[in-house]
């Protein structure tokens, strides 16, 4: 079996990372040969339409999911793979304030995942291993 992608010439990938199917920020590569060097992205109204399709396509209804997408030279979004099984959150690469948003709203649920205690381990141990002292 093969799995046949084309070749497209885009302009940027983004990434939206949904939490129990609400979207909680989204990441962008602004240059592609970089795709690894990320930013926040401010999703406009249509981009997060896009996005939340798939997410209420796919049938998990808890749980942490991403849609990849590519943006077109043309301006339209393009798919390129929908995670929902253990997807990379890039969490160092968001600000500490949406760090904190994420992992507090999981303390206010009523169920606390084991995902969610190792995100509060990895968040909180480098967070007070950089701190400046004294």
């Amino acid at each position: 079996r093969f799995l046949i992608q084309p070749e497209i010439d885009f302009e940027y990938e983004v990434s939206f990372y949904f939490i129990n199917d609400k979207l909680e920020y989204a990441l962008y590569a602004p240059d592609k040969t970089r795709r690894w060097e990320l930013r926040q992205y401010n999703c406009s109204a249509e981009d997060l339409s896009f996005a939340q399709k798939f997410i209420d396509w796919n049938t998990i209804d808890k749980g942490i999911q991403s849609v990849d997408a590519c943006r077109a030279k043309d301006g339209r979004l393009l798919l390129v793979e929908l995670e929902d099984l253990n997807p990379y959150l890039s969490l160092l690469e968001v600000d500490e304030k949406t760090n904190i948003i994420i992992i507090s709203r999981q303390k206010t649920r009523d169920y606390e995942t084991k995902i969610f205690k190792f995100l509060k381990y990895i968040y909180i141990i480098p967070t007070a291993f950089f701190q400046k002292k004294g």
